[in-house]
This record gives structure tokens, C-alpha cells and sequence, in this order.
């Protein structure tokens, strides 16, 4: 006769992960670039990459009548840019894993948003 070894009770995973969040509003801005939104995803890409965050997918732009909404979702985080090019104004939402420095992503935008 055959037995099975008793069955053994799933184990939950136990992960401590803590996360960076940052929220930056910049005026100021020169309006075109604002109001490209291909732009403005490539420009999320490279900003998310910078703290290390990658991508699930490409970024999402939507327009809406104030401006553009640019939103990368990653593994362990969000980089989200909202821009209102008629004002020259931009908000970043940043969620990302720690020890990730958010200065580096708003700096990207802030140096390509600038020129």
C-alpha cells in the first residue's frame, strides 16, 4: 500500500516592502511640450527608469479639456504626470520602492519641461 505524506498548510509570503511617495506641482513651463503627450510618455518612461521603476506596460496619455494625463503603472509603484499647458503648470505623483529618489524623476521633468 501506497500513503502520501500529510498535506502541509499553505504559508502565507511574508514581505516587507516600504515605499517612497512624492508629490511635486511645477509652474512655470514652456506650454508646447506640455501639450504633447507622446512627449510627455516618453518623458514618463525615462523618469520612472531613473528611480527604478519599470513599467507593467507602456504608459496610458489621455487629453482632456485642461491638459494631459500621463500615467505609468510599474512593478511596485506609479509615476503619474498631469500638465495644464495654458497655465504652463505640471503635477507629478510619484510611488516607488525604497531607497528611491524621487529628486532624480523630478529632475528629468523639470530639465525637459524647462527648455
Amino acid at each position: 500500500r501506497c500513503s502520501e505524506p500529510p498535506a502541509r498548510a499553505a504559508r502565507p509570503l511574508q514581505m516587507s516592502l516600504t515605499f517612497v511617495h512624492h508629490h511635486t506641482e511645477l509652474t512655470a513651463l514652456g506650454a508646447p511640450r506640455l501639450g504633447d503627450a507622446d512627449a510627455l510618455a516618453g518623458l514618463v518612461i525615462a523618469a520612472a527608469s531613473a528611480v527604478g521603476l519599470q513599467g507593467h506596460g507602456p504608459p496610458v496619455a489621455k487629453s482632456g479639456p485642461r491638459g494631459i494625463a500621463v500615467v505609468l503603472v510599474g512593478h511596485g509603484g506609479h509615476l503619474a504626470l498631469h500638465t495644464i499647458p495654458e497655465e504652463g503648470r505640471a503635477v507629478i505623483d510619484l510611488v516607488a520602492p525604497a531607497p528611491a529618489d524621487p529628486k532624480r524623476a523630478v529632475e528629468i521633468i523639470l530639465r525637459r519641461l524647462s527648455t
